[in-house]
């Protein structure tokens, strides 16, 4: 297995991944995506991605068997306001983890995202959020996340 940097010829199996990751975190939740909006999300990301990764505002990385796209991870860096415990106003959104059914449990997410903290401290950035579904919190809790109560969200429609 190989991790590397995902590129522009990646986008396509990135969408697909970040579709897949919602459609199995509504299915857990027993709801469902219908096709039509699963579509739309993926063809917006896709459109985000293709954009951002050559701006360098998304760095994506991909776990390969062979030539084939088993896991990825992507992270948007985003400009927050300076805090008393981190001025520098850049943070790293981390999202998009997936990784196919058959590959699960073999530490992909975690290189994956062990990687993705070299690449913050390598460019100083020193916050970094995400939101976590069911399966994934013990993967980010083992590598120092905490959950933070005192987040809110609005989605205005």
């Amino acid at each position: 297995m190989n991790l590397q940097d995902a590129t522009i010829e990646d986008i396509r199996i990135l969408a697909i991944h970040h579709r897949k990751m919602f459609e199995e975190i509504w299915e857990h939740k027993g709801q469902k995506i219908e096709k039509a909006r699963a579509q739309e999300l993926e063809s917006a990301y896709s459109e985000k991605i293709e954009k951002q990764i050559p701006e360098g505002i998304c760095k994506a990385w991909v776990v390969k068997n062979d030539n084939q796209i088993i896991a990825s991870g992507v992270i948007t860096i985003v400009s927050f306001v300076p805090v008393p415990d981190d001025t520098n106003h850049n943070i790293a959104y981390l999202h998009s983890m997936y990784t196919e059914k058959g590959y699960r449990h073999q530490k992909y997410a975690q290189k994956i995202v062990d990687r993705a903290i070299h690449y913050y401290q390598k460019n100083e950035i020193n916050r970094v959020v995400l939101n976590a579904s069911d399966a994934g919190k013990p993967i980010y809790e083992k590598l120092g996340f905490v959950s933070s109560p005192e987040t809110m969200r609005l989605f205005i429609k």
